[in-house]
């Protein structure tokens, strides 16, 4: 018995087969994020920015995260990659310090890193608590300053 379709509608249907599949493992669109954040007025150097997906499985959801520069600036990636789905999020703040410790020198100092602390004393780090909301559309989205005091 001989199949009835021919040869091109073959081709054609696995080249669809394979676009769909590539387009599929890349992952979501993302879209180019940036923002600033101020504490105090002034700008945030350091801070871990986080981009918690509203209504997202807490354990699997994956968070668009950014690092603010000298100027307080971030810009968001997902994974490897720049940007950030489209979508409602929640956002929270981490500002990691190093802790200056008085140091005692012994022959057994056996300190593997240095210590840190939250600026922010934790203030914003929570995610059910948070008050800030941002919506990321399917464009570039450039977010007005985040001011935490």
């Amino acid at each position: 018995m001989r199949c009835s379709s021919s040869p091109k509608k073959r081709e054609w249907a696995a080249l669809f087969l394979f676009v769909l599949c590539v387009s599929c493992a890349k992952g979501p669109v993302l879209y180019p994020v940036n923002g600033k954040v101020l504490y105090k007025g002034k700008e945030v150097n350091g801070a871990v920015v986080t981009f918690h997906p509203k209504g997202a499985d807490p354990v699997t959801a994956i968070r668009p995260v950014g690092l603010t520069g000298e100027d307080g600036t971030f810009k968001l990636t997902t994974g490897q990659h720049v940007g950030a789905p489209a979508g409602e999020y929640v956002v929270t703040f981490i500002w990691p310090k190093e802790v200056t410790a008085k140091k005692k020198t012994t022959e057994l100092d056996f300190n593997m890193g240095s210590e840190t602390y939250d600026v922010l004393a934790g203030a914003y780090a929570d995610v059910g608590k948070s008050k800030i909301n941002v919506e990321i559309k399917q464009r570039e989205t450039k977010l007005g300053p985040f001011k935490l005091d």
